[in-house]
């Protein structure tokens, strides 16, 4: 992303002021927008109410194969990635709002530089350093604002998501006697497999 800055480099003359908009952009357009992952199966270690039998035998889902096969998790991965393209959308309007911005203060600064010599010039391209520097914390700012509105979205999602499970799987080890299920990939040997149990129980 600091490549579509190059088009106004005078304004950014000062060495930290550059080093804060590539920051900027890399923070904001250049890696994943949202980052958010289906992390149920690393939630979900559901103990039963009520007092654990002395034999109980553990159980245990495969989440991989719940979330290929489950609705549910198929809409909830279509929602985040909803999530990251609202947020991406934002961050295109921010970032061409910024490069106008900039442009527009190129052409001012210029202006401005006109016939202007030694300090009185330095302090003219200070100005508008500080004005870049001051425009890349408001955008900063916006930015993690809409990416806090949109995390609390996708996480109050997966959580419904994780409490609409809970209660299924709850309910199978129950009827199977089992006070204890984990993930798949915890269990090293034994346990019941309740995965297709789960299946049909949510598809009910």
């Amino acid at each position: 992303m600091a490549k579509m800055l190059s088009g106004v480099p005078r304004i950014c003359g000062a060495c930290r002021c550059s080093m804060k908009k590539k920051a900027l952009f890399k923070r904001i357009f250049g890696y994943g927008v949202l980052g958010i992952l289906l992390l149920l199966a690393g939630l979900l270690s559901i103990s039963l109410p009520g007092e654990a039998k002395r034999n109980a035998d553990v159980g245990y889902i495969d989440m991989e194969h719940l979330q290929q096969a489950l609705p549910q998790f198929v809409e909830a991965q279509q929602f985040y990635r909803e999530m990251e393209t609202e947020l991406r959308s934002f961050a295109q309007y921010k970032e061409t709002e910024f490069r106008n911005m900039m442009a527009r203060w190129e052409r001012e600064k210029e202006q401005e530089l006109k016939g202007k010599e030694g300090k009185e010039r330095e302090e003219i391209e200070q100005k508008y350093v500080s004005k870049v520097e001051q425009e890349i914390t408001r955008v900063e700012k916006e930015i993690e604002k809409k990416r806090q509105e949109l995390l609390s979205r996708a996480y109050q999602r997966m959580d419904e998501t994780r409490q609409w499970l809970e209660e299924i799987v709850e309910a199978v080890a129950d009827e199977e006697g089992v006070s204890l299920v984990l993930e798949k990939g915890a269990v090293f040997y034994g346990g019941i497999d309740l995965t297709e149990k789960v299946l049909q129980a949510a598809e009910e």
